[in-house]
C-alpha cells in the first residue's frame, strides 16, 4: 500500500492540479493526504473525483487558509476515527484477517503561539497503544533556523 502526503499550498491553481495528477499517475497511491488545499469541501470533492478517488474526507479551508483532504482508492477499507482543522485520523484494514493500522494526517498550526495546542492534540490522539500508528504531515516545526526555507 502506498501513501502520498503533500502540502499543496493551494489546490485551486491549474499548475498545482497538473502536478498532483502527474504525481498520482506516477506513484499510484492507495491513500492521499493533502494539506493547505485552500478549498471548500464541495471543491475538494470535485478535485478528488477528477483524481480518480471516489471516497474521502474533506475538511474545508477557513477563508483562503488551511483545508485538509484525505482520499482512498476503492478496495482500501478505512474507518474514520476523528478529524479537525488540524488532522484526519483513520483506521486502515490491512488484510482479510482483520489486522489494521492507524493513519493520522496532521497539519500543525503555523502560528507559533498555537503550536502547543497542535502538540497537545497529537498527544490526545495517542490512545491506541496496541495498533501500529503512522503520523504524516506538516508539523510546522523546525529544530534549527538553518532548516527554514522561504517565507518568514
Amino acid at each position: 500500500m502506498k501513501l502520498l502526503c503533500w502540502n499543496v499550498r493551494g489546490l485551486g491553481k491549474p499548475r498545482a492540479r497538473r502536478r498532483l495528477h502527474a504525481t498520482l499517475r506516477d506513484a499510484k497511491p492507495s491513500i492521499i493526504f493533502l494539506m493547505e488545499t485552500k478549498l471548500q469541501s464541495n471543491e475538494m470533492a470535485t478535485a478528488r473525483r477528477r483524481c480518480g478517488f471516489l471516497s474521502g474526507i474533506d475538511v474545508s479551508s477557513r477563508g483562503r487558509n488551511w483545508g485538509l483532504f484525505l482520499a482512498r482508492k476503492d478496495g482500501c477499507d478505512v474507518t474514520l476515527r476523528s478529524f479537525s482543522t488540524h488532522h484526519i485520523d483513520i483506521m486502515v484494514s490491512r488484510d482479510t484477517e482483520g489486522h489494521c493500522w492507524r493513519f493520522t494526517g496532521f497539519y500543525g498550526a503555523p502560528e507559533e503561539h498555537l503550536r502547543k495546542n497542535s502538540w497537545n492534540l497529537l498527544r490526545s490522539l495517542d490512545n491506541c497503544p496496541n495498533v501500529p500508528w503512522v503520523v504524516i504531515g506538516d508539523f510546522n516545526e523546525i529544530l534549527l533556523s538553518t532548516e527554514k526555507m522561504g517565507g518568514r
